[in-house]
């Protein structure tokens, strides 16, 4: 059974050799595991850790073509799946002794039986040698293993470090300062994802580990990071003092920097922009980071209100009452410092979370109009924010459905910071609309390595497996994020849509009674549990839902999934059209759903295709 697994996983690998992006995540995917079930799994049966795994199968592979094509190393290295040449050189050079260029010449000389031979007795006195190497790195620079991971000016792009900053710990006396220490953290996480050479852990996946036990080993290999920076705020009236300290978890947890920074709260922005600086020159010694900018002081009220309410925002955006708290706060933040841009931007994203949380026509246009607004003037007083151009983004996209000048935001918010993940699932989103499904995964997967923890982001890539009709795909990674989130609702809802495609009701009514019982709508839970009928069942809920009645989903694509899911072509079409008319955000990405494939020559749906822009692959692309 071992040998099975290895194979099985090795020819997934080989399928997908050309990929660079197939990684450990995507391998798991294929495995029908989750990505800590596989790391286990590899580790127990290989002794490896799952990157090394995949990358040693990769090398065995170019040398094969070394041996048999007239390639050179660039082009083996792309053949083989590394997205740089040197970075390649340096993985042969590191498994096989010599390069890639060095091999194919001794083998000229000496068979490549025999370099194979030497290359595998060798190892050992490699490490040795880059045990005392790297010895003299941390002694003498302190980061020198970091900064080789890096192309110096005038070298081919290698692979970049990967950086996960950990929740901030609030250390003040009363405990009462979290809002300050979240807020340090997501500031820090937003500057460091502006920088060239780092992949920077998305807030959503980092958050998890917040008052977590875990050994730092553990978070890094969830993360996929090399690297963990931690830290503390201590607060005492206006003041502030953080404690930073930064971590290489492998192969044995060493603490290789650490600083303080004494403050006054009103310059928090300083100290991000301060430590951003600090790290990055640490790590980057051979680079030239750019300076620290010299940032005005925010009022401190103004941010001590604006840290209340996005804390609101990052932990409770499904619940109506605590976005309302989240408007005050913001409002009155920016009623004290009208030129403090963060805050208007999280005052966008928090009146289009209510817009997501409501049902009345009136009161949504109140809320998108007041989102608008608010992004605008983010942007009016800050272009930087790469955050503001992908709330903009998802505005003028979901809302307007102009999605070029979705695309064209998304892609400046990625110039402005290359790890942003919501931007890379815009583009997503763009692709999809666009009926290039091929991209459109690329995208999801993309934002899933920049935030591998964030049940969104995963549930994201779900979807867009359901919507290309890779189903198992699609199963692997809900039944993933439910492993991870056991109550994540939107995960539920939305596999019972793929046991359904797939033919399995019976599945479908399981996974959603689990739901109801999650949401205490027992009437519903018990009338599934003893339904005559799939089409009874949905039925039952439709009551509910088309009288708008607490705890069931009113959504007006939804409520047209269910007409479709009882063959009711009419309804379907009727709530279809209503969700078109109040320009309902799920609406351009429904309609490319399997569950409406039989609705594809219907003239009706087929002018609603058209009126909002989406286009369907005549042949799937992958």
């Amino acid at each position: 059974m071992p040998e099975l697994f290895i194979t099985k996983a090795k020819q997934f690998i080989l399928d997908n050799l050309e990929n660079d992006k197939f990684g450990v995540s995507e391998l798991a995917a294929e495995m029908g595991l989750s990505r800590s079930q596989f790391l286990r799994k590899i580790k127990s049966e290989t002794g490896k850790s799952a990157n090394k795994f995949i990358r040693d199968i990769r090398l065995e592979e170019s040398i094969s073509l070394i041996e048999k094509d007239d390639h050179t190393a660039s082009e083996i290295a792309y053949k083989v799946g590394f997205s740089s040449p040197s970075y390649f050189n340096k993985c042969f050079h590191d498994k096989y002794g010599c390069t890639p260029g060095e091999y194919k010449k001794q083998a000229g000389e000496e068979g490549f039986s025999a370099i194979e031979t030497k290359a595998a007795s060798t190892p050992n006195n490699r490490m040795k040698v880059a045990g005392m190497f790297l010895l003299f790195i941390i002694v003498t620079v302190g980061f020198g293993y970091w900064g080789a991971k890096l192309a110096k000016p005038g070298e081919a792009e290698t692979e970049e470090i990967a950086i996960a900053v950990l929740p901030f710990l609030d250390l003040s006396e009363m405990n009462n300062r979290s809002h300050l220490a979240l807020g340090l953290t997501d500031n820090l996480i937003t500057e460091l994802s502006k920088m060239k050479g780092f992949r920077v852990t998305s807030r959503g996946s980092a958050m998890i580990f917040r008052d977590s036990v875990r050994i730092y080993s553990e978070i890094a290999e969830y993360l996929g990071a090399d690297l963990l920076l931690e830290g503390s705020v201590l607060t005492e009236d206006d003041s502030m003092l953080v404690n930073v300290q930064l971590i290489n978890p492998f192969p044995q947890e060493d603490h290789i920097w650490a600083n303080q920074y004494y403050q006054r709260t009103t310059k928090i922005l300083q100290v991000v922009s301060d430590l951003s600086y600090n790290i990055a020159t640490e790590i980057l010694h051979a680079t030239q980071p750019a300076a620290p900018q010299e940032l005005p002081a925010v009022d401190g009220q103004a941010h001590e209100l604006y840290q209340k309410g996005r804390m609101l925002w990052l932990t409770q955006d499904i619940r109506k009452d605590k976005m309302k708290d989240a408007v005050e706060y913001l409002t009155a933040s920016v009623t004290i410092d009208p030129d403090f841009a963060p805050a208007y931007l999280t005052l966008a994203e928090c009146y289009m979370a209510l817009d997501r949380l409501v049902y009345d026509h009136a009161e949504e246009q109140v809320y998108r109009t007041n989102a608008r607004a608010a992004v605008d003037k983010a942007l009016e007083l800050d272009a930087t924010l790469a955050d503001a151009y992908t709330t903009k983004a998802n505005l003028v996209g979901k809302l307007d459905w102009d999605w070029e000048q979705m695309k064209q935001l998304a892609e400046r918010a990625l110039e402005l910071q290359p790890s942003n993940s919501d931007a890379h699932l815009v583009l997503s989103n763009y692709f999809t609309v666009k009926g290039d499904y091929k991209n459109a995964i690329s995208e999801a997967l993309t934002a899933k390595l920049l935030d591998p923890l964030n049940p969104r982001t995963l549930s994201f890539l779900a979807e867009r497996y359901y919507i290309v009709g890779e189903y198992e795909k699609s199963i692997a990674t809900y039944n993933e994020v439910l492993e991870l989130f056991p109550t994540f609702g939107f995960a539920m809802h939305s596999l019972g849509y793929v046991y359904l495609q797939q033919g399995f009701p019976e599945k479908s009514i399981e996974i959603w009674t689990e739901l109801q019982d999650l949401m205490r709508n027992e009437a519903v839970a018990e009338y599934y549990r003893t339904g005559p009928s799939f089409e009874d069942c949905i039925r039952f809920y439709m009551k509910g839902a088309l009288t708008g009645q607490d705890k069931y989903c009113c959504n007006q694509s939804v409520v047209s999934g269910l007409f479709m899911m009882v063959n009711d072509i009419e309804g379907t079409i009727d709530y279809l059209k209503v969700a078109y008319e109040v320009r309902n955000e799920d609406l351009p990405f429904v309609l490319s759903y399997p569950l409406y494939y039989p609705l594809h020559n219907h003239p009706e749906f087929q002018e609603l295709v058209n009126d909002v822009g989406v286009v369907f692959p005549q042949t799937n692309p992958l």
